[in-house]
This record gives C-alpha cells, structure tokens and sequence, in this order.
C-alpha cells in the first residue's frame, strides 16, 4: 500500500483526523503539505487565546487526542473552490464529525438533494 510518509507531502487535499479515544473526527482542506497544516493542529492547543480549533476543543474537554501521523486523504482537488465543496460534502456525509456544521453552510442546496440518496 501507499506509504503515510507520503501522504504526509501531498498537497491540495481535503483530509480526516480521526479522534484516537472515541469516534470522532476532524475534516480539513489545505493547499499545502498535509504535515504543515496537521501540524498546525497540533500546536493550537498550546496558543494562549480564548478561542480554539474545534480539534483543540475536542481535545481540552474531553481529554482525547488525536491520531496525528494517520490522516486520510479523502480528495485531491487543485482547484480551491473545488476542494472547499468536497470539504463540505465530506463534512456533512460524515456523522462523526466535530467540524461545526456551519462549515457547511456556502454548500450549493443541489448537493442536500445527494446527500439525502447517499
């Protein structure tokens, strides 16, 4: 199979952490290395502000972390308004999901039409 390492360089990606304590998962999108924004996941929990991450959140209120050197690839998509639709589709197929469902809301109405097929 593929290697992670690999992964870990591609860039232009919709992705999923998923939570190793329980369920939950975290779908992202970013242009760059997937290891430079995993990464910036990690370290938000450690910035001084009021308002974190929903991964941060995950993590301070439940005490759960997150499977950092396994995340899936669930589309490549060069295009950014491309990526951000499949982000969105892929945040609201996913039941699991802590990403706020606001995320979702510039989604196109023709794609709750698939969602309710799928």
């Amino acid at each position: 199979g593929k290697d992670k390492l690999d992964d870990l360089k591609c860039t232009e990606v919709v992705y999923r952490i998923n939570c190793s304590d329980c369920t939950a998962c975290y779908i992202g999108q970013t242009k760059r290395h997937l290891k430079t924004r995993i990464n910036e996941h990690r370290s938000d929990i450690c910035r001084k502000v009021n308002t974190h991450s929903v991964v941060s959140e995950h993590r301070l209120n439940n005490n759960h972390d997150f499977d950092w050197s396994s995340p899936s690839i669930l589309h490549s998509e060069k295009q950014r308004k491309k990526r951000e639709i499949a982000e969105m589709f892929l945040i609201k197929q996913c039941k699991e999901t802590i990403n706020l469902q606001t995320d979702t809301d510039d989604l196109p109405e023709i794609y709750d039409n698939i969602l309710r097929i799928s």
